[in-house]
C-alpha cells in the first residue's frame, strides 16, 4: 500500500514536470525570433567619411533587437587608416552590426575614365555572397528599421529606386527613357545580376560615352536596364524638398504612367524611413529640411567633436 502511494505521488509529480516542460518550451518556441541579416552596401571616401559616419549612425540606432546589418563599406586604396579604425568601432557599439571593408577599386572595374562612377554595375564581384542587397548613399539618413524594405520583392528587376523626374541628360545623350531612377536608396538583384551583368553592353555603352562627362552609374544603370528596374515607395529615398509643395511639384514631373499616389508621396515626405538629403544640412544648415536630424545623429557618433570641429563653426554648433 505504501509502495502504491510512493508510486502514484512520483506519478504525479512526473506528469506536472512534463507539463511544465511542455508549457516552457511552447513558449520559448513563442518568443523566440528569427534574427534576419540584412546586407547593407555603402561606399565611403575620405571626403565625405563623417557623413557616412553619420549616415551609418542613424541605421543603426533605428534598426531592431531583431535585426543583423552586415556592413560592406567599400573604399578606396587610399582610405586613412585612422578613418577605417573610426568605422571599426561601430561594432563595439552596435552588437548587431558587422563591419566589413571592402577595396572597391581594380581589378573588377577595367575601365580607365571615371572608373568609380561605375562600381555598382560590378557589385556582384565586391560582395558575392547576397543574393540581394540594400545600397545606401553617403548623403541619407535612415529613419527605420530596413528589413521592410530588404523583404520587397524584386522579381525579375535588376535595381529597384525612387523615381527621377528629370530625363534631361538622356535627351542631351540622345536618348529616349521614360523611367528612370537615382542611385541614392537601391535594392539590388545580386542573382540577376551574377546571372547576367550586361558585360558587353556595358562595353559598348561605355566606349561609345568614356569621354562624356555626362554619363555616370546612374544614367548607365537606368539605360542598361531599362526593361528591369524596379520603383520604391516613395519613403524609400525621399529627398529633403525645401517644403511640402517643392515635393508635390517633383512628383508631378515625373511620367504621368509612373508617377507616385499624392497621398503616399505626401506623407513619405513628412514621415520618409530615408531621407536623401539632397540639401546639405553640413553645408547649408537650418536651410535644409532634416538639418536637426542629422545633427542629431551627428551627437550619436564618437566623433562629434570632430564633426563640430569640421563643420559646427559655420553652422554655429555651440553644444
Amino acid at each position: 500500500m505504501v509502495s502504491f502511494v510512493l508510486d502514484k505521488k512520483i506519478f504525479i509529480i512526473s506528469i506536472i514536470n512534463l507539463f511544465l516542460a511542455y508549457k516552457l518550451y511552447f513558449y520559448l518556441k513563442w518568443s523566440e525570433k528569427e534574427i534576419i541579416t540584412i546586407p547593407i552596401v555603402m561606399k565611403v571616401e575620405n571626403d565625405y567619411f563623417y557623413q557616412s559616419l553619420v549616415s551609418i549612425t542613424s541605421l543603426l540606432e533605428n534598426s531592431d533587437k531583431e535585426s543583423k546589418y552586415d556592413i560592406f563599406l567599400l573604399v578606396p586604396n587610399r582610405f586613412l587608416i585612422d578613418n577605417r579604425l573610426k568605422l571599426l568601432t561601430l561594432e563595439v557599439k552596435y552588437k548587431n552590426a558587422k563591419i566589413n571593408l571592402v577595396e572597391s577599386e581594380e581589378p573588377y572595374v577595367k575601365i580607365k575614365h571615371f572608373r568609380t562612377n561605375y562600381y555598382k554595375i560590378f557589385l556582384q564581384h565586391l560582395v558575392p555572397n547576397y543574393d540581394k542587397v540594400i545600397f545606401l548613399n553617403w548623403n541619407t539618413l535612415v529613419f527605420y528599421d530596413l528589413l521592410e524594405l530588404y523583404n520587397i520583392e524584386m522579381n525579375n528587376n535588376y535595381f529597384m529606386g525612387f523615381l527621377n523626374n528629370d530625363n534631361s541628360t538622356y535627351f542631351h545623350l540622345g536618348l529616349k527613357i521614360e523611367k528612370n531612377i537615382n542611385n541614392n536608396v537601391l535594392l539590388i538583384n545580386m542573382k540577376k545580376l551574377k546571372e547576367n551583368n550586361y558585360q558587353q553592353e556595358f562595353r559598348k555603352l561605355y566606349i561609345k560615352y568614356k569621354d562624356n562627362k555626362l554619363m555616370n552609374e546612374q544614367i548607365m544603370i537606368n539605360i542598361l536596364y531599362k526593361d528591369y528596374i524596379g520603383v520604391l515607395p516613395p519613403k524609400y529615398g525621399m529627398p529633403n524638398f525645401s517644403k511640402g509643395e517643392t515635393a508635390m511639384e517633383y512628383n508631378k514631373k515625373i511620367n504621368e504612367i509612373y508617377r507616385y499616389e499624392e497621398n503616399d508621396f505626401i506623407s513619405s515626405y513628412y514621415e520618409p524611413a530615408i531621407s536623401e538629403l539632397a540639401c546639405r544640412p553640413w553645408e547649408l544648415g537650418a536651410k535644409c529640411q532634416k538639418n536637426e536630424a542629422w545633427w542629431f545623429y551627428a551627437r550619436k557618433t564618437e566623433y562629434f567633436n570632430d564633426i563640430k570641429i569640421k563643420y559646427g563653426k559655420i553652422m554655429d554648433i555651440k553644444e
